[in-house]
C-alpha cells in the first residue's frame, strides 16, 4: 500500500477515471461495464473507502462548517 496518501485531487482523478471507462462514446452511461483494475488501483480505491468511511463520523459538522462560510 502507497505510505502517503492520494490528494483529494489525486483522488478526483481516479475516480474521474473510472467512470470514464463506463461511459460511450456519445457520452451515455453504458449499460453494463468490465474494468481491468491493478493492485496499484486497488491499494487507491481501498485508501479512499477508508478516508471516506473516516470523514463520514463528521459529515454533519463538515457541511456545516462549508455551509456557514457561503
Amino acid at each position: 500500500m502507497r505510505r502517503e496518501p492520494l490528494s483529494m485531487l489525486a483522488q478526483s482523478d481516479l475516480l474521474d477515471t473510472l467512470i470514464g471507462r463506463c461511459v460511450m462514446h456519445g457520452g451515455a452511461a453504458a449499460g453494463e461495464a468490465m474494468l481491468v483494475i491493478d493492485g496499484q488501483t486497488l491499494d487507491d480505491l481501498l485508501q479512499l473507502s477508508n478516508r471516506l468511511r473516516r470523514l463520514a463520523l463528521f459529515e454533519d459538522r463538515i457541511r456545516a462548517m462549508v455551509t456557514a462560510r457561503q
